[in-house]
């Protein structure tokens, strides 16, 4: 600790103390303990306070003990002259840190956060370092360690008070006047190539000649040049208009009054491109004329923004309140709120207030938009603020100067977030172009975004809202961040005569010196808006202004933002000189900089120092003008450079090498121009750069680049290439394993190109070894494999080529070690390949040259593949047969062969056995095969007991097919056995008739339709195949399979009888497999559903968009559903199926549930890019993912979407959600009871969890009203619909037990439920005992459990355990946590949870039953462990659950096979 003496103050201020503490482990905890003191009430609250009387600050943002030592200075000499701007000296010290006057900010940039590591702790009142560091976890380090701690990259995003010493302030009643600037943040740097292209210079412009100034003969400023440029264009022209609209949009014809004052000096009037969203007040109107504004209709979230204009009518304007005049209410509370930070806390203060207070004045919705605005977070919508403010009019309040500037300050926010949105998802079109890598999102919804984005019109309605401010002579008001924001959004917009406008107004303020920021977006205006001269105009004279002293500087030891600021003016200038392909004049301005010299006075160069971020730009530009030979010698001549900068805009004034964003932009731009050589030559560099963090994307440029000239390649060339992608780009801990899937197929797929088989298949094998480590082992970096079905499709499509590109004549090897990947990943080759695979064996067997390493698996695999070839033995149209010189002898061979090379072949699988017995002893018959066993020593198949004579039994009941048992699985073939059946239009629409009947129940107008269905096939007529797929889908809903599996075979006989027409036939089959897969999937066969959908996969179809919903839909019961459904909607995407909305409800459920909100939104807004009207399900999924992360803001705006959408359907689930996310996420009552009355409101009867959500309401929200808990439950008990569950009396014995802490009362409760307790009563019985520690009375309550039949859980488990250790009984918290087991891999542990849906009905659960460990359960017994002082114990269980953590992913089962004779289930060994 060290004290500073402050000896001009008197007393405890005489001495300030300060700490510095390090790796400091609970920032969260301190920070919760400062904001419960703030609020909290009475003496408690004193001593609470008393406690947290310091101030803390984040380390990493503190530059040095001077730094500290201003700040508190400031502090000091404010609270001496009673001029605190915030409650307490210690606050002021953050406060004096921030650059803006917004405590909010201040607090939030330069408070602690729950992430805080380091952290400063400041007392006044000399405390001692034991109560200084109270409840601080972390290390008391030295003052000397701040130098190490300083985070540069976070302090240059602005300064603050303490280090800039700019303290020029003028405040009003409405608004402040701050002439920094320096919150602005940094330009985004270009880090894609762009093409050079020139925008048309417009003729209306208002640039600025240079021989005006001549012609003057003084040196007079740009504002002068533009005011006599624009006034005496106003008195010559007055036809013409200063365009101060977004250049895009069109000008109105029809002209309207001037919003500004006739006798203005300095700025041109505006005229009709001014088209107000907002028009002004009329100047002439006195304090006491009136306007009104009609009512306005719900803002919709995904409009553009826009807010609603005052009109003319009769209210009165209040006068602004006098400064002594008292602060309401309702205002204390919207400070309080905005001074939070916390944005969801602001909305509902905003919403309270405009719900709740009758007459409010414009001062209280003032504080109401200030503090949306001040806890706005980047790229949240204005919804809610341009809703207030269209609630003031409502009012019949007339806003005043502070009302216009907080929401100009919002619309350029928003303006700019929105520029920054369109040029992020251009580049992503771009860079999805370059590479080919695609994510989660299409072109053609970034498209749309895009669209919807460009639609919003924030730029016109802040220039409306401007010039409004200028009507009611407001201009003095504005701060200098107000003026700089509308010249970035004029900027951004390209938009000269509304920045020249805008910037007049500036100039006017002779307290406001305009600042290097300013200049470098006047610059940027008239770069965007095609005019070189006058950006070149701009930058000489900010040059010329500077050396006069007429720029804003801000003045303080380091000068940093000044600095930069003037750097990025440079910067600027020399990328504008490039976009007009003027390289001599960019290249001539990087020379000055290097040739400058720093200022030794601590002034701002001119010209600035060179930084990392200048030579970046300069290879920007040389890469967007189309010379990257030229970019490439510079950038080999950065790389020569030994020296380097963390932060690009630190002016070191030297060469420096190239940073991230100059690697991409060079990486990029050579990728484009096909400069294969020179982008592995600089990627080689890069990888042996020390310490080095090479960006995922930059591997990806590299291979696509790579991969897009393979075909130019020698073959050489070619194959030191696809090495070095593999080795180098690919199979890097950076790319995880599902990244590298498509790669991987693509540099196989380039090995088939060029017949290098060997090469081809190495490649796959080496992947699906990885794969198989990922799925099965942990320890690994490979990350989360991609689903088993996704790896299927991959070798199929190899599998497919590499067949087609070899005709089938394969060395033996390669087929030997496709059939094993094949294996590894449970799939079954198509059976025209089995000839092939054979042949190649034959012809390796007859050459002698078998490799000796194979395995009793490899033997199987052709037992397997033999197996199938036996039963066509005879055929003249047998497989075989299409192979030239066929060299395989048959089974018979084959298993010779396997006596001569000693290969067990009673050690195989026994289904396979009983099937070659079966085959052999028809083919050879019983005493031939018995001689034939003899002769190659395999007796033991025959003398084992039963087993020939099942096989001569099988043959016996079945003498016609041995090939039943023999199914590939791969293609629906006729037998022949049965004779094809002809359509019947009347019986098709017969049956279609009697499954839409009204009348009758789903199930008897299926069963109607069956009977229908087999008369007609009894009779040798059958419905059309489109008919079939219908009555498929509807059996496998009702769960009718053994029917749908006829009528499945039904399909079969039908196509076989279109043979004659081809297309209908193609077009049938891939019906009736997509039917297959909604109905299987549906039913939950999962397994055999996805088995249908790699057969339509395999023959070039894809499912439709039902059939992938149905699949997405069932996915559950695995450790990662959300990844498994994710991976199937991307694989719907990526086969162009044509989305629905049934498609998008179940993904967008399936990433809420698993709370990935973002998804679950950006899937949201591409649906309803796409066209596809949300429903109400859409709505309850969206705001069901908002409100498991805690988005209340958001799940309110989506709910208020929902209610108003013209499509609206009243459904519970989306009022059930809002009512639990405000009675667990956010308890709120209030709010819960606000949504019931709303779901009464239009109808819908309250559910069983409605009521368990009201019960909740009351009984776990504090303050706790047990009586209307008490009655919402006899409501419930009288409710006829509704019957009372089990977790209506956990909820009641939760209020009770853990709540109100009254053990009788719950126990009372537990004894007079009027049902069977179920497992979630007694786990929160137990959970109450654990509350009141009476770990005596578990053993009682978990006899009754066992008696009952309730089979325990790992909840419950996790309850005991905690319970137990709370006694200090840790010896039987380890038997309960021993008792329990560990779930199979990739399988969520069962039988713990309840049913997705309150629909469905618990499973009944044998008491013998595992238990299975939950992750909270590991959770609950290290902490057990850890509160017993057992540090080894948990240490140890760390260790078991490391080994534990599999990465879960569908495992694999034993049948491995590939050419596969026999269904997957008879393979199972016995």
């Amino acid at each position: 600790m060290e004290a500073y003496p402050f000896p001009q103050f008197s007393g405890s201020r005489s001495q300030v103390h300060a700490a510095l503490y390090t790796n400091v482990t609970n920032a969260a905890a301190v920070r919760k303990r400062i904001i419960d003191a703030a609020t909290a009430s009475g003496p408690e609250g004193e001593a609470a306070r008393d406690a947290v009387n310091f101030a803390y600050i984040d380390a990493r943002l503190i530059t040095s003990r001077l730094h500290l030592q201003t700040a508190i200075y400031q502090a000091m000499l404010a609270e001496s002259q009673d001029s605190l701007r915030t409650r307490t000296v210690h606050s002021e010290i953050i406060w004096a840190l921030n650059p803006t006057n917004n405590i909010t900010e201040a607090l939030r940039r330069y408070g602690i956060s729950d992430k805080t590591t380091v952290v400063i702790v400041v007392s006044m009142d000399g405390a001692s370092e034991d109560k200084l560091g109270a409840g601080i976890i972390g290390t008391l380090s030295p003052m000397d360690e701040l130098e190490r701690l300083t985070d540069w990259t976070a302090v240059r995003k602005g300064a603050g008070r303490a280090v800039t010493q700019a303290n020029a302030t003028i405040s009003s009643n409405d608004g402040s006047f701050s002439q920094s600037d320096d919150q602005e943040d940094v330009p985004t740097r270009r880090s894609t190539v762009q093409s050079s292209r020139r925008s048309r210079i417009r003729s209306s412009s208002l640039s600025i000649p240079a021989h005006s100034r001549n012609e003057r003969g003084e040196n007079i400023g740009v504002l002068k040049s533009v005011q006599l440029h624009a006034r005496s264009r106003h008195a010559f022209a007055p036809q013409v208009t200063p365009a101060t609209a977004s250049i895009e949009d069109p000008v109105p014809s029809s002209p309207r009054p001037a919003l500004v004052r006739r006798n203005s000096t300095s700025a041109p009037p505006p005229t009709e491109e001014f088209d107000p969203t907002i028009p002004a007040p009329s100047p002439q109107s006195s304090r006491r004329s009136s306007i009104s504004s009609p009512a306005l209709p719900p803002t919709d979230p995904a409009a553009p923004q826009t807010v609603e204009p005052p009109q003319p009518a009769k209210i009165t304007q209040q006068p602004p309140p006098s400064p002594k005049a008292e602060v309401s209410h309702a205002t204390k509370k919207l400070i309080n709120a905005r001074d939070s930070g916390d944005s969801s806390r602001a909305a509902a203060a905003v919403r309270e207030f405009r719900q709740t207070v009758v007459n409010p004045s414009v001062r209280e919705f003032n504080a109401a938009l200030e503090a949306l605005q001040a806890t706005r977070r980047s790229g949240e919508p204005l919804n809610l603020m341009l809703d207030t403010y269209n609630d003031m009019l409502r009012h019949s309040l007339l806003p005043n100067v502070h009302t216009y500037i907080n929401l100009i300050d919002a619309l350029t926010a928003r303006d700019n977030e929105v520029h920054i949105a369109i040029t992020a998802l251009e580049g992503r079109i771009k860079h999805r172009m370059l590479t080919g890598f695609t994510e989660i999102t299409s072109e053609a919804a970034d498209r749309k975004r895009i669209e919807a984005l460009r639609r919003e019109v924030n730029f016109p309605t802040a220039m409306t809202l401007f010039e409004a401010i200028l009507s009611i002579g407001g201009n003095d008001r504005l701060t200098a961040h107000t003026y700089t924001s509308l010249i970035r959004s004029c900027a951004n917009h390209g938009n000269i005569d509304a920045a020249i406008h805008i910037f007049a107004q500036q100039e006017q303020r002779e307290q406001l010196l305009p600042s290097p920021r300013n200049f470098t977006e006047l610059i940027r205006v008239y770069a965007n808006g095609g005019q070189l001269e006058g950006a070149e105009q701009v930058f000489e004279e900010y040059r010329a202004a500077l050396k006069r002293g007429e720029v804003h500087i801000v003045w303080n030891r380091e000068n940093f933002d000044t600095r930069r600021n003037s750097l990025l003016a440079w910067n600027q200038m020399i990328e504008t000189y490039f976009r007009f392909d003027r390289a001599d004049k960019a290249v001539g301005l990087v020379q000055e900089m290097l040739d400058a010299e720093p200022d030794k006075m601590g002034l701002v160069a001119d010209p600035p120092q060179v930084s990392t971020a200048t030579f970046t730009t300069v290879l920007t530009g040389f890469c967007q003008t189309g010379d990257v030979a030229t970019a490439v010698v510079w950038f080999d001549r950065l790389l020569a450079q030994k020296n380097t900068s963390k932060d690009p805009y630190e002016p070191l004034g030297q060469a420096l090498r190239p940073d991230d964003v100059a690697w991409t932009v060079m990486l990029d731009a050579l990728a484009v121009k096909g400069m294969v050589n020179d982008i592995n030559r600089l990627f080689v560099i890069r990888l042996q750069e020390k310490g080095a963090d090479i960006h995922n994307t930059h591997r990806y440029v590299v291979y696509a680049a790579n991969m897009a000239h393979l075909a130019e390649m020698s073959d050489e060339h070619f194959l030191w290439s696809l090495d070095f992608l593999q080795n180098h780009v690919l199979n890097t801990p950076k790319i995880k394993i599902k990244h590298r899937t498509s790669p991987t197929a693509d540099i196989a797929s380039a090995y088939l190109d060029r017949k290098m088989y060997d090469k081809a298949l190495a490649v796959i094998s080496a992947y699906f070894s990885s794969w198989l480590v990922a799925s099965t082992t942990s320890g690994h970096d490979l990350g989360i494999p991609p689903p088993i079905m996704e790896v299927q499709g991959v070798l199929l499509k190899f599998a497919e080529k590499l067949y087609e590109v070899s005709q089938g004549f394969l060395p033996y090897t390669v087929s030997m070690e496709l059939a094993r990947v094949a294996g590894t990943v449970r799939i079954t080759l198509p059976s025209s390949y089995t000839p092939f695979f054979m042949h190649s064996y034959g012809l390796a067997r007859a050459s002698n040259t078998l490799p000796t390493d194979m395995t009793l698996r490899d033997w199987e695999l052709l037992v397997m593949a033999a197996s199938e070839l036996e039963q066509f033995a005879d055929s003249p149209n047998a497989p075989q047969a299409t192979v030239p010189d066929y060299a395989f002898q048959g089974l018979v061979s084959l298993l010779r062969d396997l006596a001569t090379y000693g290969v067990t072949f009673g050690d195989m699988n026994s289904t396979l056995i009983r099937t070659v017995i079966l085959q052999l002893t028809q083919r050879l018959g019983m005493e031939n095969f018995i001689e034939l066993c003899n002769e190659t020593g395999f007796t033991s198949i025959v003398d084992k007991p039963g087993r020939v004579a099942d096989a001569l039994q099988q043959a016996v009941d079945d003498p016609t097919d041995v090939s039943s048992s023999s199914d590939s699985g791969y293609a629906s073939q006729s037998t022949g056995a049965e004779p094809p059946l002809r359509v019947d239009g009347y019986l098709s629409k017969t049956i279609q008739d009697e499954l839409r009947r009204t009348g009758l129940r789903d199930e008897d107008r299926l069963t109607s339709a069956i009977a229908k269905f087999r008369m007609g096939v009894e009779k040798e007529r059958a419905p059309s195949p489109n008919t079939i797929s219908l009555l498929i889908q509807n059996l496998g809903r009702a769960g009718r399979t053994e029917e749908m599996h006829y009528a499945y075979s039904v399909a079969q006989r039908v196509l076989a009888g279109l043979e004659s027409k081809k297309e209908w036939q193609t077009e049938a089959w891939f019906d009736v497999e997509n039917a297959m897969v909604i109905g299987l999937a549906h039913h939950g066969d999962v397994e055999s559903a996805h088995v249908h959908r790699m057969r339509i996969l395999q023959q070039g179809g894809a499912l439709n968009a039902d059939a992938y919903g149905a699949l997405i839909y069932n996915v559950k019961d695995t450790t990662d559903d959300a990844s498994n459904a994710l991976e199937l909607f991307n694989e719907a995407q990526a086969h162009n199926v044509p989305p629905n909305g049934y498609l998008y409800n179940n993904i967008i459920s399936k990433l809420a549930r698993a709370r990935k909100a973002d998804y679950a939104m950006e899937l949201f807004q591409q649906m309803k890019a796409l066209d596809i009207s949300p429903t109400s399900v859409t709505f309850g999924a969206v705001i069901g993912a908002c409100a498991r992360v805690g988005d209340v803001h958001s799940a309110e705006l989506l709910f208020t979407e929902m209610t108003q959408a013209p499509n609206f359907k009243p459904r519970v689930p989306p009022y059930n959600t809002m009512m639990q996310m405000y009675t667990t996420t956010k308890p709120d009552r209030a709010r819960v009871l606000h949504f019931y009355r709303e779901m009464r409101k239009v109808n819908i009867p309250a559910t069983a969890h409605t009521y368990k959500l009201l019960l909740d309401a009351y009984g776990s929200i504090e303050p706790v009203d047990i009586a209307e808990m008490s009655g919402i439950f006899r409501t419930l008990e009288t409710d006829r619909n509704v019957s009372v569950q089990g977790t209506h009396y956990a909820s009641v014995i939760n209020a009770h037990g853990c709540v109100s802490k009254n053990l009788p009362a719950a126990i009372k409760v537990f004894d007079n439920m009027s049902i069977a307790p179920d497992n979630l009563v007694y786990e929160t019985m137990i959970n109450v005992l654990v509350v009141h520690r009476r770990a005596d009375l578990f053993p009682e309550y978990i006899n009754k459990m066992h008696l009952a039949g309730i089979h325990m859980t790992a909840y419950i488990a996790n309850s005991l355990i905690k319970g137990y250790a709370l006694v200090d009984r840790l010896q039987e918290a380890q038997e309960v946590f021993e008792s329990l087991e560990d779930p199979p891999v990739g399988v969520a542990a069962p039988n713990n949870h309840a049913p997705h849906s309150p629909a469905e009905v618990s499973p009944l659960v044998d008491q013998s039953s595992p238990v299975y460990r939950e992750p909270s359960t590991w959770e609950a017994m290290i902490r057990a462990e850890l509160g017993a002082g057992n540090r080894n114990g948990a240490l140890a269980l760390l260790e078991r659950l490391k080994a534990r953590q599999v990465l879960f992913v569908t495992t694999l089962g034993p049948t491995n096979n590939c050419f596969q004779t026999i269904p997957r289930r008879s393979l199972q060994p016995d």
